[in-house]
């Protein structure tokens, strides 16, 4: 009986030295973000009454003029209801966008109506999707009197492209 408390008494010591030897490692904090590529530049023939930008910054140029405002804009790529919703404050699936492709970009073209402080307002937009970035172009112009400048702004929503 003395053995068998004895072994008893032993048996823990013995099997702590059996345990398996737990070995940490550490993950390093240095994240690499990688690099994105240098937005394109963008070219596009503006109309003749056209002012030079009252806003200008590295990713974005606004113009006004007496019946509309076009903007052109440069943002992250990736998330296309984001960049629509910026755009015009409609998500995709509530307007119809046609998607073409121009030489190694997608193009997304669209229009919209909203209420403005004198009245309705239409609004047409384009958006380049190179995989890096979302290139913009946006017109938000009066209601009445589209028809006289529908032809210069078909030639101005060709014009725009990416070099």
């Amino acid at each position: 009986m003395k053995k068998c408390w004895l072994l008893a008494a032993l048996l823990p010591l013995l099997l702590l030295g059996c345990g398996a030897e737990e070995t940490l490692e550490t993950v390093a904090d240095e994240i690499i973000q990688p690099v994105m590529a240098q937005p394109r530049q963008i070219t596009v023939d503006l109309p003749d009454n056209a002012v030079a930008p009252v806003l200008e910054s590295d990713s974005e140029q606004v113009y006004l003029c007496e019946d509309y405002e076009l903007i052109i804009e440069t943002l992250s790529s990736g998330d296309l209801n984001a960049t629509v919703q910026s755009i015009c404050g409609y998500d995709t699936e509530d307007l119809t966008i046609m998607q073409t492709q121009q030489g190694d970009a997608k193009r997304y073209d669209f229009v919209w109506a909203s209420a403005g402080e004198k009245g309705e307002r239409l609004g047409r937009a384009v958006i380049l999707d190179d995989g890096s970035y979302h290139y913009c172009m946006s017109v938000l112009r009066d209601a009445e009197d589209t028809e006289k400048t529908q032809i210069v702004w078909r030639n101005v929503f060709n014009s725009f492209a990416l070099l």
